[in-house]
Formats: C-alpha cells, structure tokens, sequence
C-alpha cells in the first residue's frame, strides 16, 4: 500500500496532530504512561525562492503518570532532522524551553522535558532506538540514588533517540512496527521520495496503533494539501543543499589557493639558499 513518507515534516506535522496517534506513539516510544496529552505547536516561517512556508516544531505538554502513582506535568520536545547540520536547530530549540515557563495549577514554573530525535541520519552508535537517561549516583560511595529532586529534574532531562538508517526490515517488537513507517527501504520511487510502499495492507494489519498511523498516512499520500506543502519543503531542502555545497566549494577552492601561496613561498627560499 502506498503512504506518505513522515521522514517529511509536513507529513509528519500532519500524523501527530492526531492527538490519539500522538499519545500512544508517544507512550510507546518512552515508555512513559501518559494520561493526557496536549499539542503545543511552534510556528517556524521558512522561506525559498518562491514561497513562504510555515513548518512547525512540535512540543507536547504532557501529564503522565509515575512508577510510584504520582502524577506529574512534563512538557516533550519532538524535533526530526534529515542532515547532521540539524544539530544546532535542535540545541537552539532546546534552550528556548528550558527558558519558557509553563503554567500547573494556575502557578508560572519550569516543567521537567523529555526531548525525543528522530533521524534521517546515522550516529556513530549503531542502534536503531536509544534512550539516554539521567542515573544520580554518589561520588563518593558509587552508590546509585533512586530518588529524584525537582530541582534536579528541571536543569537536565532524558533523551530517546531514533536512527532510522538502522531500522531493520522486518519488525520484531511493538516500537518497531510503530516506527517501521519510517523505514526508508520503501520508498516508492526516486522521482516520488515522498511517498512510500509500505509492505503491509491495512486490511492485513493486526496491531491496531499501526493501522491507525497507516490510514492517516495513507489519507495524507492522497491530501493535495499535504503535496503541496512536501513540494515547496522539497524546494527549501534543495536551496539549502545548493548553497552547502557552494560552500564547500569555496572552502576547497581557498584550501587550494593556500597550498599554492605555501609552495610558492617553498620554492622562493630555495632560491634565495640557491
């Protein structure tokens, strides 16, 4: 069957303002259990040669429940980047929220953030789901401290991680057949990156969370709307490309103008030895 490719942040944006696709997607990928979920979408305008497009970095205020019964108000930060470069948009939308209050109880205080990456690109560590997670621990016994201070909780915060190069083809577990739809393997076509040939009919899948992504995905591969919006993210992604790869060039055409200066110079005191 065919479906858009979410890797696409219009595709993307347009899968999580399901609410209830959102929450379990969201659930399952942390592990958390999460009682409400609320959608706090950040406007970003992005410009091209042509358009002006709005594309949206998603944050979710959450209140979840903990392994100890208590109920807590988290805000998570979903973020995706297909390129390496991706990593300064992520440390500069890390940093706005720590800074931004939230509001629990009619009271302005700071929320405890999970953030959570999924990338078009691989690490140096070659797993496809990660979670790194904070642990205390006594320096100067080793002793490892199970409980946890707000204070604490507030200046640092856990990190799930999703590779989608390494995605394995056949899924073994509930979390990889949620983020199968990832899976870049089946991508239509060069000519149609945007849209995938998922291996799986709806109308053969079991798992129920899965058939729900695959029929708002499948809707959104039809949505002129949604085309529209992954041609002009096409465009951005190409501008962006043209002018790194500009830069690259200059950069090697400097790197060679110095080796040059430097080898003239080399002979030049040969000869005055001479």
């Amino acid at each position: 069957m065919l479906i858009a490719n979410p890797i696409y942040d219009s595709v993307f944006k347009f899968l999580m303002e399901d609410l209830r696709i959102a929450k379990r997607f969201l659930s399952l990928l942390t592990g958390e259990d999460i009682l409400t979920l609320e959608i706090k979408p950040q406007e970003k305008t992005a410009t091209s040669r042509k358009h002006l497009l709005t594309v949206y970095r998603l944050d979710f205020s959450a209140v979840i429940k903990t392994e100890t019964g208590e109920e807590k108000k988290v805000l998570i930060e979903l973020q995706k980047g297909k390129q390496p470069i991706d990593v300064l948009r992520f440390r500069r939308y890390l940093g706005e929220n720590y800074s931004k209050p939230d509001e629990v109880n009619g009271i302005s205080q700071s929320l405890p953030i999970i953030t959570i990456y999924i990338l078009g690109f691989p690490l140096s560590v070659k797993y496809a789901l990660l979670k790194v997670n904070r642990v205390y621990h006594d320096l100067l016994n080793g002793e490892i401290i199970t409980q946890k201070d707000a204070f604490i909780e507030k200046l640092t915060h856990d990190c799930y991680i999703v590779q989608i190069p390494f995605l394995p083809g056949k899924a073994q577990n509930k979390v990889e057949k949620i983020l199968s739809v990832f899976n870049q393997q089946w991508i239509f076509s060069p000519k149609q990156p945007w849209l995938l040939r998922y291996p799986q009919d709806i109308s053969q899948t079991e798992d129920e969370d899965l058939k729900k992504i695959l029929e708002r995905l499948s809707f959104a591969a039809q949505s002129e709307e949604v085309q529209a919006q992954i041609v002009i993210e096409e465009e951005i992604d190409n501008s962006i490309d043209e002018v790194l790869r500009v830069k690259d060039e200059l950069i090697l055409k400097k790197e060679a103008e110095l080796a040059e200066e430097r080898k003239q110079k080399k002979n030049a005191n040969k000869k005055m030895r001479c």
